[in-house]
C-alpha cells in the first residue's frame, strides 16, 4: 500500500490534508480508493455555494446549514470521512482569493474513525485546493 498526502479545504480551519490511500479489492479486480476528509455535497451548485458562503466569512457549520436549509434537505452537504473513487476536476473557484477545484466523486462508504459503512456508490461533489497551494 502507498499512502500520499495532498493538501484537502477542510473548511473547520481552511487547512487540512486529504490522505490517499491506493489498495487493491480482494476480488482481484485492481481499482484505487481514496479516503478523505472534508465537506462533501449532493451537487456541484451546493458546493460552490458552500464555497462562496466561507469567502463571504460564514464558519462551517453557518454554511453547511445555510446550504441546507436553502435546498430543503438537512444532509444535503456535511462534513465526513469517506472511501471513494475518481476525482474528476468539474470547475474551479476560490477561497479568499486562493483558487479551488471542485471534484466529483464516487463515495463507497462512509467512516467514523474506527469502521466503515459501505453504501451503494453514490456520486458526491468536494472541493480540493489547487494543486501547490496551501490553504
Amino acid at each position: 500500500m502507498r499512502f500520499l498526502q495532498t493538501p484537502l479545504l477542510v473548511m473547520l480551519s481552511y487547512s487540512c490534508f486529504l490522505v490517499s490511500l491506493s489498495c487493491l479489492p480482494s476480488e482481484g479486480q485492481e481499482q484505487a480508493m481514496d479516503v478523505g476528509g472534508g465537506v462533501i455535497c449532493d451537487t456541484a451548485q451546493q458546493i460552490a455555494r458552500f464555497v462562496a458562503l466561507q469567502s463571504d466569512g460564514r464558519e462551517t457549520d453557518v454554511a453547511l446549514q445555510t446550504v441546507n436549509d436553502e435546498v430543503q434537505d438537512a444532509a444535503a452537504c456535511s462534513l465526513a470521512l469517506v472511501m471513494f473513487s475518481g476525482g474528476r476536476s468539474i470547475g474551479r473557484l476560490a477561497v479568499k482569493g486562493k483558487p479551488v477545484s471542485i471534484l466529483e466523486i464516487t463515495v463507497h462508504a462512509f467512516g467514523n474513525g474506527s469502521a466503515w459503512r459501505q453504501i451503494p456508490a453514490v456520486v458526491q461533489y468536494t472541493v480540493v485546493a489547487e494543486k501547490g497551494m496551501v490553504i
